[in-house]
């Protein structure tokens, strides 16, 4: 599991903040926190203004639906998508005995491919895996349906804008992880 430089320990109204870089070494080990919104480990944590620290996709569909944090309600700044501050985290790296056999996610973009986070991407693997033509999966807060078959994703609710999916190698070029570069 990831490591983030984090303390569960200092809560600000309910959400995480990071701690001191000084007090590190004096305290615990960290920890990965857990998104308010999704109630899982965050993947690419972003700290709002308010301090508050969530996963990057949860953190765009709230502020893309509503402009403020979900914990304190304080306003999301426009530009913050297009400069989020994200959190360091240590992933410990894992080597394959098959690195060609691994596979990976992507959509396109205006600009290119992007990889799907890992746990979209893993969720999507297995899925494929069983052999299902379609799935459903929560992304930045909306439904999306991925179709394997005509390779593409699209908003349950409105099915209009479809964007292309693709499975390929893991070390397969793209533009970035999520819509982060």
């Amino acid at each position: 599991m990831a490591q983030a430089k984090l303390d569960v320990s200092e809560k600000s109204g309910g959400g995480i903040k990071e701690k001191d870089k000084d007090s590190e070494e004096k305290e615990g080990p960290t920890v990965v926190p857990e998104c308010a919104v999704c109630l899982q480990p965050c993947i690419h944590p972003a700290r709002l203004p308010c301090s508050h620290i969530y996963c990057y996709l949860c953190v765009k569909g709230v502020a893309n639906q509503s402009k403020r944090c979900p914990m304190c309600r304080q306003e999301i700044p426009p530009d913050f998508l297009e400069r989020p501050q994200l959190v360091e985290v240590e992933e410990p790296q894992k080597e394959s005995e098959h690195p060609e056999e691994e596979y990976q996610w992507f959509y396109k973009g205006r600009n290119g491919w992007w990889k799907y986070n890992p746990r979209t991407s893993n969720d999507l693997e297995t899925i494929y895996k069983l052999g299902d033509a379609q799935c459903e999966l929560l992304i930045c807060g909306m439904l999306y349906v991925f179709d394997f078959e005509k390779k593409c994703q699209y908003r349950k609710y409105n099915p209009r804008y479809k964007r292309n999916i693709k499975r390929d190698r893991k070390d397969a070029p793209c533009k970035g992880v999520s819509g982060v570069q």
